[in-house]
Formats: structure tokens, sequence, C-alpha cells
């Protein structure tokens, strides 16, 4: 059969290539292709990604328990070092009382008893030259004279008390007691003498004599 169109030239159907509609769907397809590789690409990173994560948190678990025991011995050995310095700062101050005891019994006459003998301390006013906290250096004033501070400290403190009552000589005097423990060499060097306080008083029907001495305790660090 044979077909005739008899349509004028101008209103007859173009036909056109299926070219373009190939490019577009090749195009189309290497697009998609492009995103499929770079999903994949990104799945696999993330994967390995996941398993490196894992990995080292595995490792960081393993470790943890280092990690916690050093922190603990760190501790540890900060505590020790406060307490060697304790114990050093002790050691250094140390008085050994038997020993001083023993010494202020020597050194006692026998007209003296003792009613207390006690360690204790005080608080005292001192002075003492500014220091910077940074430098360790003196402040001076604007007068270029090293800066004075007053501030109140705790001092160590040797109490003894008791009653003297009259000697052989008929003498309830203290000065015997008090001589002996300043001229003694050993006594005097731990032990200062401070003002002592005497009262006359009685005890079981007797006249005698109320003392009260105090040393400061030399330990060393005074300012």
């Amino acid at each position: 059969m044979i077909i005739i169109n008899l349509l004028p030239p101008e209103l007859r159907p173009i036909k056109r290539t299926p070219l373009p509609h190939i490019l577009s769907v090749a195009v189309l397809i290497a697009a998609l292709a492009g995103i499929a590789f770079m999903f994949v690409s990104v799945t696999g990173r993330i994967g390995q990604a996941q398993q490196d994560l894992a990995k080292a948190n595995e490792e960081l678990e393993g470790l943890r328990k280092w990690v916690e025991e050093y922190n603990a011995l760190s501790e540890k050995k900060e505590q020790l070092e406060a307490k060697i310095g304790v114990i050093q700062e002790i050691l250094s101050n140390r008085i050994i009382w038997s020993e001083q005891l023993h010494r202020l019994a020597e050194l006692t006459p026998e007209n003296f008893w003792y009613k207390r003998i006690r360690e204790t301390s005080k608080t005292v006013r001192v002075e003492r030259v500014d220091l910077d906290p940074k430098t360790g250096k003196e402040i001076v004033d604007k007068d270029g004279k090293p800066k004075i501070v007053r501030e109140n400290v705790k001092r160590p403190v040797f109490e003894i008390s008791g009653y003297v009552i009259n000697n052989e000589q008929g003498s309830s005097r203290i000065n015997p007691l008090t001589y002996n423990t300043t001229q003694d060499e050993q006594f005097s060097k731990t032990f200062t003498l401070e003002s002592p306080n005497i009262t006359d008083a009685e005890y079981n029907g007797y006249a005698v004599r109320g003392f009260a001495l105090e040393y400061n305790i030399n330990t060393g660090d005074e300012l």
C-alpha cells in the first residue's frame, strides 16, 4: 500500500534525530553512576573510620587502667611528699622531752616541787621585713628603707609552776632555779626564760612561795 501525504510541506511533521535524547540519557546514567560511586566510596570511608574509631576505643580502654593507676600513684606520691615534709619539719624542730625533763630535774634545787609542767603556745606580735612573694627580695619604702610589717604568730611555750619552801639558810627565793636553767648550756639552748610570776601562798598550813615560769621554746625558725 502506498501512503501519500497530502499536507503541504510547511505543515508536515519534522522528523527529529534521537541523538539528543540518547545523550541526555547517557549523561543521566553517568551522573547516577558517579553519585553511586561517591556513595560507595563515602560509605567505605565511613566504615573504615568506624573501624578505626572502634580500634582506638579498644586501645584507649586498654590504656585506661594504666592511666588510672598512674593517677593513683601520682596522688599517693603527693601525699607521701606532704608527709615527708611534715616529718622533716618535726625532726628538725624535735625536742627529746625525756632528756629535757631529766635535765630540769637535775637543775632543780631540793626545796622546789612542781605542780604542773606542760608545753603550750601563745600568740605574740612580731615585726619582720616584708618580702616580695615573687622574688623573695625585701620590699623598700619610698625612703629606700626595708618595709616592716607586724603580724601575730603562735610560739611554742614551756611552762612550769610549783612551790618553793625555805632551804637550810631560810631562803625561799626562786633565783637558784632560774639561774640554773638560764646558765645551763644544754637547757638554755632550747628554752629561753621570760619574766617569772611569783606569789606568796600557803600549802598545808606552811608558808610557801608560788612560782610560774614561762620559757620560749627555741625551734630555730624565730623571726
